[in-house]
């Protein structure tokens, strides 16, 4: 398509502005009548006549025009379009959950999520089937409702690339299946310049529209969106016991509880059981004797523990390549009931420097966890948990008496 050019200019001859357009469309002129040019007079009477139009309003005037064309252009079909005609229309106006079987969103930065349906539920089909989040499949149904082509685009596949719908080079790409495995549309979704500014492209057909309705991040290729990231929930206030150990050291924690009995209160009407209360104070084993912590250094370590953030699920299968044969770290938390769990830490993976394989025995899934998260709590030695006694300043008191010897 041609590229339209518009120029204004004054004519210095009648006073007029004249807007020149391309071949083709329409001319627009606007008369400025320089009354003082045609030797008309336009000056002031005693009684206060008109004013001269000077060479201000002039350039306001000429701004004004301006700024009508620009309306004019940009409200125009965008520069991008090969078709102008409107033929605005739905994907998939009456979608809904449970027509779906599977979701695919696939981005340009290489991530994805496959979820499908098993019975009433979801899984990341490609995170060894772990739970993803109904509510996330909702919330991406109801973008695809509103998905909506305002009108056609190109069906240059020249064009392709710098629309984000080619295959090679999108922004994203959607897959949606029905509950028999049947394709309900498969496209390729383009950003320009915003993310509620869209452009889509089915697969297999070459026309690519402008869209709009929902947001690019609708539809999320990210893990974390369609899953509940909290691995371990155990009770912090049931723990009676913490050993990590390490390669080349450990950390041991244990709870010290005391018990306080009430007596019911006289009066009631019905016999009420004695309150019993506990107080727990954690110390550390050091050569085999107890060490007084610090209650907010620890009481933060066992809060982290009993309540884990994964990075990503990785499946069921333990691999040798985990490392957990050989782990890092393996964290023991023993509870009030006795129950025994186990967190354990292998390698780093591969190709990812952030990112630590990780199974806890309350969950029949290896994850990964941030580097951070390892460095923080699996990491502790006994001198980043002791109580740092405050020290005292020994010096004498100067002598204020002032008097001579």
């Amino acid at each position: 398509m041609a590229d339209v050019h518009h120029h204004v200019r004054l004519d210095p001859d009648d006073r007029r502005l004249l807007v020149d357009v391309a071949p083709g469309t329409t001319a627009h002129h606007l008369d400025i009548q320089d009354r003082h040019s045609r030797g008309e007079d336009v000056a002031a009477s005693r009684n206060g006549g008109r004013a001269l139009m000077s060479r201000f309003h002039i350039v306001l005037l000429i701004l004004a025009v301006i700024q009508v064309v620009l309306l004019v252009v940009i409200g125009s079909p965008d520069a991008i379009t090969d078709d102008v005609a409107l033929e605005g229309h739905r994907m998939m106006p009456d979608l809904a959950a449970a027509d779906i079987g599977e979701l695919i969103v696939e981005s340009e930065d290489g991530k994805s999520v496959d979820i499908k349906r098993v019975g009433e539920g979801w899984v990341l089909a490609n995170r060894g089937d772990y739970p993803a989040r109904a509510e996330q499949v909702k919330s991406t149904t109801k973008a695809l409702r509103k998905l909506y082509a305002i009108r056609k685009l190109t069906s240059d596949a020249k064009r392709y690339h710098d629309l984000e719908v080619d295959a090679d080079s999108f922004h994203l790409r959607v897959t949606v299946k029905d509950t028999v495995g049947a394709t309900i549309d498969e496209f390729y979704l383009g950003e320009q310049g915003s993310a509620d500014k869209l452009v889509y492209r089915q697969v297999d057909n070459d026309q690519a529209w402008a869209a709009t309705g929902p947001d690019s991040w609708d539809f999320d290729a990210s893990t974390s969106a369609w899953i509940d990231t909290q691995y371990t929930d155990l009770s912090k206030e049931d723990l009676r016991k913490v050993e990590i150990k390490r390669k080349d050291d450990s950390l041991v924690l244990v709870a010290k509880v005391e018990t306080k009995t009430e007596a019911a209160k006289p009066g009631d009407d019905k016999p009420a059981a004695p309150q019993v209360t506990e107080t727990v104070t954690w110390v550390a084993m050091v050569d085999g004797k107890e060490a007084t912590t610090d209650e907010a250094k620890v009481s933060s370590l066992l809060g982290s523990l009993t309540s884990l953030n994964l990075a990503e699920p990785v499946g069921k299968q333990l691999k040798p390549e985990f490392g957990f044969d050989d782990a890092t770290a393996t964290a023991t938390l023993t509870m009030k009931d006795g129950t025994v769990h186990t967190l354990r830490v292998g390698k780093k993976r591969e190709g990812d420097a952030n990112d630590w394989y990780f199974k806890s025995s309350t969950s029949e899934f290896v994850v990964t966890l941030r580097d951070y998260t390892i460095t923080d709590y699996f990491n502790k030695k006994v001198t980043d948990v002791l109580k740092v006694e405050e020290k005292k300043d020994d010096a004498k008191t100067p002598d204020k008496g002032g008097g001579k010897e």
